[in-house]
């Protein structure tokens, strides 16, 4: 009897949960790749893929996914990075005589053009 008293509950005696918000199945699609991915991801944490993927998918919706908190550079990485781009600086200021008196100014435009693109795209917060 409590069996039958349970089919026709609307609210599950163990869990609260109403019958609406009993875990239905619904389909998803994941390549191969993707799957096996998620298989690694899922044994690391030793749950099963299904509840790996159900709880980060849920994580996301509920906004419990923060963005990545952004890189902290020491002083020191701060300090090789300047100097980096002055010394490239350098040698592409040496070389740009070098590189007209060639008849290369196709070639130094080039290279500028793709050094303000690289510059840009490091120097740009957030995904591209």
């Amino acid at each position: 009897m409590a069996r039958n008293h349970r089919k026709n509950s609307s609210t599950d005696r163990k869990t609260g949960e109403s019958r609406a918000d009993a875990r239905r199945s619904h389909s998803i699609r994941f390549a191969d790749s993707e799957w096996k991915l998620i298989e690694k991801a899922a044994a690391r944490q030793g749950i099963p893929a299904g509840e790996f993927a159900r709880s980060g998918a849920l994580a996301a919706a509920e906004n419990r996914i923060g963005a990545p908190q952004p890189a902290v550079l020491s002083p020191g990485h701060l300090a090789l990075i300047e100097s980096t781009w002055r010394m490239a600086w350098v040698l592409a200021t040496l070389n740009r005589e070098q590189l007209l008196d060639a008849e290369r100014k196709d070639d130094l435009d080039e290279l500028v053009t793709g050094g303000r693109e690289v510059m840009q795209e490091t120097m740009t917060e957030g995904p591209a």
